[in-house]
């Protein structure tokens, strides 16, 4: 009886929105079989928003985890679990103040960063593309800070129009997102968007992902593409 009380009032307390799902694939083949399922899920309870991603592998294996926190909209946590080699990373933030903590071949590093309000985590990227869309389309580029979990620092990045495009047969419009410094830029691909024209909903991205493949008996990192069902 306990159990189903508790049940239920978890089911009054938790506000969900539909899960939202996408598709891994090949970055350099137009269509292919999905190397990852991803889904994303966002529940608001008790002054907080979580937004909860999960990548999935063709076998079913869960291969990573990511959850963004948020308070009265600013992010104040950010966790990431990549289950394919035992790495995880989370950020937790407050004030000015953004602490790193990353536990990779089972070694715990705690760094520090300054937080600002320009920082973005990747969850937020497409609401602010949304909300920048006036400046982008007259051509203008838009400046923001990245959170990079994996390495523990907040890059600067700008985002640029690139003009029209199709996507799956339908209108559209390409961005791109770069970071500012040319040494970032050369350890880092630049990451494709692809946007409704309206850029109210982002249709694909084209970049670095936070799941890998096996390649020559060797665990290397993905760069792919994450096209929406929508």
């Amino acid at each position: 009886m306990l159990t189903s009380v508790v049940l239920l009032w978890l089911a009054a307390a938790l506000q969900a929105a539909p899960v939202e799902r996408a598709s891994v694939v090949a970055r350099d083949v137009e269509a292919g079989t999905p190397l990852f399922a991803f889904e994303r899920s966002v529940t608001t309870a008790e002054g907080q928003t979580v937004a909860a991603v999960r990548f999935v592998d063709a076998a079913g294996h869960l291969a990573a985890t990511e959850q963004v926190t948020y308070v009265d909209g600013l992010v104040v946590h950010v966790q990431l679990e990549q289950r394919q080699v035992d790495e995880r990373f989370s950020l937790t933030v407050s004030g000015s103040d953004a602490l790193f903590e990353v536990v990779r071949n089972g070694e715990t590093s705690r760094i520090r960063r300054d937080w600002t309000s320009d920082a973005l985590a990747i969850d937020q990227v497409p609401s602010f593309v949304t909300s920048q869309w006036d400046r982008l389309v007259a051509g203008e580029s838009v400046s923001f800070r990245l959170v990079a979990l994996d390495r523990a620092r907040i890059v600067r990045f700008r985002l640029m129009h690139q003009g029209p495009t199709e996507h799956l047969g339908r209108p559209a419009v390409q961005l791109r997102m770069e970071a500012n410094s040319t040494f970032v830029r050369w350890l880092a691909p630049e990451i494709d968007l692809v946007f409704s024209p309206d850029g109210r909903t982002m249709l694909e991205s084209r970049g670095p992902l936070p799941v890998k493949i096996r390649r020559g008996g060797e665990w290397v990192d993905l760069d792919a593409r994450l096209v929406w069902s929508r």
